[in-house]
């Protein structure tokens, strides 16, 4: 007789698995009940944790590494605490089931990541400070630039495997509050990733420019912005720094004119004929002249082809400095006494090297030897190690901003690092990331009369509102204003006001350069026509020079309309400008930064 068979819900068919389902969901909110707590407790640890991160780099810029120490370590505790609670077989299991899996191990990855951050590279991140780049005794440790180089390399190494650790994490079946923390520690490590790259280049060349493969010899240029050139100003001081393992000292002081200066001379060496058609020949046939152009680099080899003509030593760089950015210096290093009996600060550093020493010493001879005096006194006190370098290094950044420091060289490791930076002294090659108008002024009096001009420009596009095809313009109104008056000029020094012009008036070539492509279309005089000196094209860019004499209490306005190429990608509309005695306020409208992005 045949059995019948067991009903359906009788059955150990259904039964088995049904019972293994159950169990599972049973383990599994039984396991929801253990890890969810978890997994708040690691959420928890990981927010505290967060907000330290920028603390630490917070104190770390202002030179409170001891602070940053301590927000370090506290800040480990909790990345560490996090880890720790991702780990362990419950956890482990998590990760295996469905939906909840993904999620699960997403927060021990990212968990795991930032305790590693916290561990190699904040926390010996606080053991670097500011102070290895000081002279001690007149030396820079040159071993201890090496490790620290060493050291950013290996952060550099732990963010990348950080950064790519978190790429490979698959964000699609996470819910949102996971996904979007991944994307923003992410996001933050492109960011940390992009700074300590920055970092890394320089310690990497700084051991050779400090002379560890072997001596070194820069020559620094001061220009002196009270006789105005493109560039900066005249460059007659010179100093020769000679870097051995470190040791930081000067090997020669000489001046302008201690090197051929003639009309009747051929130039110190064959010049771009662009460069020629707009300032002629006479930038490399006196040194004075050879910072007439905006482009350092062209500045760097004149002053390196007369150097030849003089002296055996071969240039590893050439530095320019101004009175001004001595005075942002000063700032940190506090105030520096001279042999003469001066007090040399930040206050009276201008006023005192840019017009008050020509009125001690009416002869050039005499002002270039006081000039050499201040800056053998200043150099002594940088090398004593004096002064914050937190506040140097802002002070240094703040001068290449402005145009007043600059450098060049022919090595390739630091021809390389100040490439693409303030540094550099250079146009931008193109319009893609900067629209640039150049706008420049060099002293044709021969005098030091433009301690008493400022300058001041205003500029406009419409590069944000053209339609495809049609041409952007660029107005660019420049003033410049002599603020003494005739009865003063006539009590100044000779040497200040020169021997060409009446006492007060100062001749100026105004050199504009337009955008790469542009064409200037017009140029007006205080709103008349007004000739050119010479109209041509440097690297691109349309270039016109004119001069004008400016009298006493005189204002002068210079305006100019250009027209950009079509179809041409534009970046944010910005002026470059000749570094003067003071400030240049620059007023931009018609296009906002934000509107180029």
């Amino acid at each position: 007789m045949r059995k019948k068979p067991k009903p359906l819900l009788k059955s150990a068919r259904l039964w088995v698995p049904v019972g293994f389902l159950c169990a599972l969901v049973g383990a599994a909110a039984v396991l929801a009940a253990i890890l969810i707590p978890r997994a708040l407790q690691v959420r928890d640890e990981l927010v505290t944790a967060l907000p330290l991160a920028s603390q630490v780099q917070a104190e770390l810029i202002s030179g409170d590494n001891k602070a940053a120490e301590e927000t370090a370590a506290n800040l480990r505790e909790h990345t560490q605490k996090a880890a720790e609670l991702t780990e362990g077989r419950s956890w482990a299991f998590g990760e295996s089931l469905p939906f909840v899996g993904a999620n699960l191990s997403a927060v021990r990855t990212v968990a795991q990541t930032v305790d590693r951050l916290a561990e190699r590279v904040l926390v010996p991140a606080t053991g670097i400070s500011l102070d290895l780049l000081k002279p001690v005794d007149g030396r820079i440790d040159v071993e201890k630039i090496s490790a620290l180089g060493t050291l950013a390399s290996s952060f550099t190494e732990e963010v990348s495997t950080a950064k790519a650790t978190l790429e490979a994490i698959d964000t699609s079946p996470l819910v949102d509050q996971v996904g979007t923390k991944v994307e923003e520690l992410s996001n933050a490590l492109n960011g940390a990733n992009d700074v300590l790259h920055k970092i890394r280049a320089p310690l990497a060349v700084l051991p050779s420019v400090l002379g560890g493969e072997g001596e070194r010899n820069y020559l620094m240029i001061f220009q002196g912005n009270s006789e105005v050139r493109a560039a900066g100003g005249n460059p007659a001081a010179m100093i020769l720094i000679r870097v051995d393992d470190g040791r930081i000292s000067i090997a020669n002081q000489t001046s302008s004119s201690d090197f051929l200066n003639s009309s009747v001379r051929e130039p110190v060496m064959k010049l771009d004929p662009e460069v020629s058609d707009i300032y002629s020949d006479i930038v490399g046939m006196y040194i004075p002249n050879i910072t007439s152009t905006p482009d350092f680099p062209t500045t760097a080899a004149l002053m390196e082809a007369y150097w030849h003509e003089e002296f055996s030593i071969p240039l590893d760089g050439i530095v320019s400095f101004d009175p001004v950015g001595l005075s942002y210096l000063l700032q940190a290093t506090g105030p520096v006494e001279l042999p003469t009996g001066d007090r040399l600060t930040s206050e009276n550093a201008v006023p005192l090297l840019l017009n008050e020493a020509y009125f001690r010493y009416p002869q050039g001879e005499d002002s270039n030897a006081f000039f050499a005096t201040a800056a053998s006194a200043v150099f002594e006190t940088l090398m004593s190690g004096a002064g914050d370098p937190k506040g140097m290094y802002n002070a240094l950044v703040k001068s290449a901003d402005e145009n007043r420091l600059m450098m060049w060289s022919p090595h390739e490791d630091i021809a390389a690092l100040i490439a693409g930076t303030d540094l550099q002294g250079v146009l931008p090659a193109d319009n893609s990331q900067e629209t640039t108008v150049g706008v420049y002024f060099n002293d044709t009096t021969g005098s030091k009369m433009d301690y008493y001009v400022d300058a001041k420009i205003e500029a406009s596009t419409n590069q944000c509102d053209v339609s495809s095809g049609e041409s952007p313009t660029f107005k660019t109104d420049v003033t410049l204003t002599n603020s003494i008056t005739r009865e003063e000029a006539m009590t100044l020094p000779g040497y200040i006001t020169g021997p060409y012009y009446k006492p007060g008036d100062i001749a100026t070539d105004f050199v504009v350069y337009g955008p790469v492509g542009a064409k200037i279309d017009s140029w007006l005089v205080n709103g008349n026509e007004h000739s050119a000196k010479a109209t041509g094209e440097i690297d691109g860019r349309p270039v016109v020079r004119l001069n004008y004499v400016l009298k006493p209490g005189e204002s002068v306005t210079v305006s100019y309309t250009m027209t950009g190429a079509p179809d041409q990608e534009y970046g944010e509309f910005t002026i470059d400008t000749t570094p003067m005695v003071r400030d240049t306020p620059i007023t931009i409208t018609g296009c906002k930064p934000e509107d180029t992005e």
